[in-house]
């Protein structure tokens, strides 16, 4: 869930917490967002479904930004006293390894989120796992006392940004760090204990903005097993590690969550609880496949066992343990050009934003009249880059995309570029006017130019008697020049450069007659 407060008095809280409370060090609090993707203790959840309706899908989408792809890291701050141990650390490891590994298949869980999107493209099953980090600096005096120690939401940003500033790592808005704390160790939102590991939540995602004004997407995992209400949901299991598997199932549920809604303004329901796709499922692990030591697992993930409470699917109007589409992928925001429109210079296209989890992309590439009309296919063009040739001076270019999944395909048209211009090529030679005599002044028009130029540059060069070895003036590059002593009984003349995203192009005028003193 959003928090479990109402979304505009949480909102305004925030706001309120982020200016009053200072950090451990007494330094400035880092801005943050509202604490998102609640994983609630079981006996909260349930006395939260019998105090209000009962939540429903589907997820709407509220115009935020999603992660196309993702990129995991996981710290583990574990201080002299605090350990964490090999088996637990390297299970948690494993399983973003795992996750990364099985990037675009439809057999986990994480294949459901492919569904979502934004205005610039669909979600990606397109994972990595950065790295890990184990820190073992001591914990700050304790911000809040629900716990033998307790760590507020700023202090956890705080450790969050050592680490950051240590390991070289650098936030931006598709990658989340999942901060994970030991066995024993609480965490409240904020020092008046309202929501806290002891009453009310398991995990949360949020985000900040750090010292190198970068977006900073993470979780705050705690260690699940051994906190009542986070662990035991009927159907769940343990097949690897009780207390890791407990804070792997946690881990799923932020990860996705971050994926769909990172800022709180993406993919969440309008049921009254604004939950996101994962809290629409909390506590529901379907049917399991099988077994390890009694333990029942429901998700094969690269050849390891996990069990994993299931995501909403609005394609299947329920929560699910994988996805496959149902539905032919349905545009949502057109294929987007990039790239200057010249001669020799490469045009790309974006595939669009879709609806139903396009698995695959075709492209083709279509020369059209300069008004957009009369478009054929250029043969050989089926890449989402193409190269600008000869033949496409002076017409537009359009993308022709062609998305698929296991339902069908669909075709969508990416706007028109710009006109397609060669080098500029001179039609009629730049031409010198005025009186050839010391202390008058020149003028040069630019001619006139193919390929519609963008700019023009003027250098007049000093010729011989002749007109012939010809030397630039230095200085000397504006549409008009004032003759010097320097100039008598020479000849000049004006070269004109015109230019334009293909290129430039050059014509020179012919000489002037010969200076007279």
């Amino acid at each position: 869930m959003r928090g479990l407060a109402p979304r505009s008095t949480l909102a305004l809280a925030l706001a309120v917490l982020a200016i009053a409370f200072p950090t451990a060090s007494g330094t400035a609090a880092l801005s943050h967002g509202p604490m998102l993707g609640v994983v609630p203790h079981i006996g909260v959840r349930a006395a939260s479904l019998a105090a209000a309706a009962t939540p429903s899908g589907p997820v709407v989408y509220h115009d935020g930004q999603v992660m196309h792809t993702n990129t995991a890291y996981t710290i583990f701050w574990s201080p002299s006293g605090y350990p964490i141990s090999t088996v637990y650390e390297g299970l948690i490891n494993r399983y973003f390894a795992d996750v990364a590994a099985a990037s675009g298949t439809q057999s986990n869980v994480y294949s459901v989120a492919t569904q979502y999107y934004d205005t610039s493209a669909a979600i990606q099953y397109t994972s990595a796992f950065g790295g890990s980090y184990t820190d073992t600096d001591p914990f700050p005096a304790n911000g809040c006392s629900q716990a033998a120690v307790c760590l507020t939401d700023q202090q956890l940003q705080a450790e969050i940004q050592r680490v950051l500033t240590v390991t070289g790592w650098h936030a931006n808005t598709s990658t989340v760090f999942f901060l994970m704390t030991p066995n024993g160790v609480g965490s409240c939102f904020d020092a008046s204990g309202a929501q806290c590991t002891t009453n009310t939540y398991c995990a949360y995602h949020s985000d900040f903005i750090d010292t190198n004004n970068e977006h900073v997407i993470y979780a705050n995992q705690p260690y699940d097993g051994s906190i009542p209400g986070c662990a035991g949901a009927t159907g769940q299991g343990f097949p690897n590690d009780h207390d890791a598997d407990a804070t792997i199932n946690a881990i799923s549920h932020e990860h996705i969550e971050a994926i769909t809604d990172p800022f709180g303004d993406g993919w969440y329901s309008n049921d009254g609880q604004e939950d996101e796709v994962a809290d629409l499922c909390v506590g529901e692990f379907g049917t399991a496949q099988g077994t390890v030591n009694g333990q029942p697992y429901n998700q094969v993930i690269n050849g390891h066992d996990y069990s994993l409470q299931l995501e909403y699917s609005n394609d299947n109007a329920g929560c699910v343990s994988s996805y496959t589409p149902t539905n032919a992928p349905v545009e949502v925001a057109e294929p987007v050009l990039r790239g200057a429109a010249g001669v020799g210079l490469p045009v790309a296209t974006s595939t669009g934003a879709w609806m139903h989890a396009p698995s695959g992309y075709a492209y083709d590439w279509l020369r059209c009249s300069a008004a957009g009309t009369g478009c054929s296919a250029i043969a050989g063009a089926n890449s989402s880059t193409y190269l600008a040739v000869k033949a496409d001076a002076g017409h537009t270019l359009d993308a022709r995309v062609v998305a698929t999944n296991a339902a069908g395909a669909t075709t969508a048209f990416s706007a028109h570029s710009g006109v397609v211009v060669g080098v500029p090529a001179a039609r009629k030679a730049p031409r010198v006017s005025g009186r050839a005599r010391v202390g008058r002044r020149l003028s040069a028009s630019r001619g006139a130019w193919s390929d519609a130029p963008a700019g023009y540059r003027y250098q007049w060069l000093r010729c011989n008697a002749h007109g012939g070895s010809c030397v630039r003036i230095g200085g000397a590059t504006h549409p008009k020049y004032r003759l010097t002593k320097r100039d008598a009984r020479h000849r000049l003349r004006v070269r004109v450069t015109a230019s334009n995203v293909a290129g430039r192009g050059t014509a020179t005028s012919r000489t002037t007659a010969r200076v007279a003193a």
